[in-house]
């Protein structure tokens, strides 16, 4: 049955002005992010997460003694949320095309073609949320890119309205129009702080130390973890007995169960004991207080995270005007409209963070 194009902006439009808020926070919270981490939804200013630490006082009862030995300290850590948006032009004509040839599938669950539309502009935007989450490093102002400068890897410019890095060494003139291979646009990058951009700050200015030097592969995975381990105070190790949690990318988690099953499993003649690739599972050697938690939005990075439970926070406001797409603004053949939300992260206390120096 054909549709007129005139017919399907209006359906287009009218859906999403109905459901945006809805569909924008059933994106967020469908993000693996907010399933993994301690979240906070309704961050609009900078959160500051609090600590207090209290020292040791306790000591035999004695009528004589009236004043405390001890006290308390108050430090914080501070979250700050960042904007962030799309700009999404649409032409029905375009997207009917891909549609149609999706609602033939036998095993295609009908939906309507606005609600189709939105559902796919939604979980692109929640792909690259999830996928430049860990890597991310805020950044909202770079110089715009000049014909007569040099730039080195990492510097970022804005260049027609993207931020571009540089990823490899130009000479003067090579723009990223010129020179593509030089360039990456790294928009969705320079979002907000993500984990890897706060340990890195925490390691060369907050006194972090790293508890885990060097590679390690499937080879020796095992040992490398048991020694970070090691470096884990008791107290650390109980957390009031809820253990400790190893955040990793799927490719060390892939790395470590191979170690392991080789060392305990099938591998070492045990049959029915091999852990499965791609589960989380706990540590052999830790009477089960740290588990090692795969997770995707780490990436290909070979960073190990040790920390309790709640530690690593996600801040985002859903329950403001925040979170909306913004006008529909009609063009010759269709329109365009702004998505816009909030999101950052941080973790609760560097105390219990337990890191390697690795990527």
């Amino acid at each position: 049955m054909s549709v007129k194009p005139a017919t399907d902006i209006e359906a287009i439009k009218g859906y999403i002005e109905k459901q945006d808020k809805v569909l924008i926070n059933e994106m967020l919270n469908g993000l693996d992010i907010v399933r993994d981490l301690d979240v906070r939804r309704n961050v609009l200013t900078p959160l500051a997460l609090n600590k207090m630490t209290v020292d040791d006082g306790s000591r035999p009862l004695n009528l004589d003694i009236e004043t405390a030995k001890s006290g308390r300290r108050w430090t914080k850590r501070v979250l700050m949320p960042r904007r962030a948006m799309k700009i999404i032009k649409m032409i029905p004509e375009e997207l009917r095309e891909t549609f149609q040839s999706e609602m033939l599938d036998i095993n295609a669950k009908e939906v309507p073609f606005a609600a189709w539309v939105w559902a796919q502009e939604f979980a692109k935007i929640a792909e690259e949320i999830n996928d430049n989450f860990y890597y991310s490093k805020y950044h909202d102002d770079p110089e715009e890119w000049a014909s007569g400068d040099t730039y080195a890897v990492d510097d970022l410019v804005y260049f027609n309205n993207i931020i571009y890095r540089c990823t490899a060494i130009t000479s003067a003139g090579e723009s990223p129009s010129s020179a593509e291979a030089k360039w990456e646009d790294a928009d969705n990058k320079v979002i907000s702080d993500g984990p890897d951009t706060i340990i890195k700050k925490a390691i060369a200015e907050e006194g972090l130390l790293a508890v885990g030097t060097g590679t390690f592969d499937d080879t020796d995975a095992y040992a490398y973890f048991k020694e970070m381990w090691g470096a884990v105070p008791e107290a650390h190790k109980n957390n009031n007995g809820r253990g400790m949690i190893a955040h990793v990318s799927y490719g060390v988690h892939e790395d470590l169960a191979v170690n392991v099953n080789k060392l305990f499993g099938s591998g070492a003649g045990i049959g029915a004991v091999d852990i499965e690739e791609g589960r989380p599972f706990a540590l052999k050697g830790t009477s089960g207080r740290l588990r090692v938690m795969p997770r995707t939005w780490m990436g290909g990075s070979r960073r190990v995270i040790i920390t309790p439970p709640g530690n690593l926070i996600v801040g985002m406001n859903q329950i403001s005007d925040t979170n909306k797409v913004g006008k529909l603004v009609d063009t010759l053949h269709g329109y365009r409209a702004i998505v816009k939300w909030m999101i950052g992260t941080q973790f609760r206390d560097l105390a219990p963070l337990y890191v390697n120096d690795q990527n």
